[in-house]
């Protein structure tokens, strides 16, 4: 749904054309990118023809049926797409490639009446808490090491420069720029909370979560960043999802028994 979203935004912009067609054919890319491949099979037109197959494919794997064929075929389809305009192939595209890559593997594939009350493999939800940890940890290092004024007490605030620039903010500054503590406690809350991922692996996980909705919420309100706040929540219910308690221990038995029998 997040991609449906995001290729129905090209089209409303009426950029489809310029983004998805070779500067020899009249687009915009310039970009000569040996992972392309679609142009050897259909030509001018071939940036377009992956971008159908690409929302025919979400479509189909919203809807359960011929998923595992839409998953493998879309995946496919997507990934031209980025290789064929690469700034427009962001991280949450990455992201979005890899969870369906997990989801194929991980027998949750089909009609969701269908799914319901079957026992899956526990692994695909520990490989995807894992990505998100592993995102979450690398952008709050990088804050705090590459990028200090994230936590400085005197400089301007970084999230207030971020959400406040022209091609991506939504906020004034000009009104802004006098509550810069507000924005440098929010600079401090965002690497807290980055750094602090590791609690999606305890029992706390659910408790995090509603921090990072809180956060994406935020952001997806405050920037005009596509749909890369849609796609980092998309893979929430995979949090949340997750007891607040460990398992009793006649559940523990029972697991115990079953293993054994």
């Amino acid at each position: 749904m997040c991609l449906l979203f995001d290729l129905f935004q090209v089209l409303r912009l009426g950029i489809a054309q310029d983004i998805f067609r070779l500067g020899k054919y009249g687009g915009l890319t310039a970009f000569h990118d040996p992972h392309l491949v679609i142009h050897n099979w259909w030509g001018a037109d071939a940036g377009l023809i992956a971008m159908g197959i690409t929302a025919a494919c979400a479509v189909m794997i919203i809807s359960g049926f011929g998923a595992r064929l839409a998953i493998l075929l879309g995946v496919l389809a997507y990934a031209q797409l980025g290789h064929h305009f690469p700034p427009g192939d962001r991280g949450v595209d990455r992201i979005i490639r890899t969870g369906l890559l997990v989801i194929l593997f991980s027998g949750a594939v089909g009609p969701w009446w269908r799914l319901k009350g079957k026992t899956m493999p526990g692994w695909p939800v520990d490989l995807l808490k894992f990505i998100l940890v592993m995102i979450y940890l690398s952008a709050g290092l990088a804050k705090l090491i590459q990028q200090p004024g994230w936590v400085s007490m005197s400089a301007e605030p970084p999230l207030l420069r971020i959400l406040a620039d022209p091609l991506s903010g939504r906020i004034d500054p000009v009104f802004w720029n006098d509550y810069p503590w507000l924005f440098r406690m929010g600079s401090w809350a965002t690497i807290a909370l980055e750094l602090s991922s590791v609690l999606i692996f305890t029992r706390w996980c659910r408790i995090w979560a509603c921090f990072g909705i809180a956060m994406h919420v935020g952001i997806f309100a405050t920037m005009h960043l596509g749909m890369f706040s849609l796609g980092m929540l998309s893979l929430y219910p995979v949090l949340l999802a997750t007891p607040l308690r460990p398992a009793s221990d006649g559940a523990d038995a029972a697991m115990k028994r079953d293993i054994e029998e």
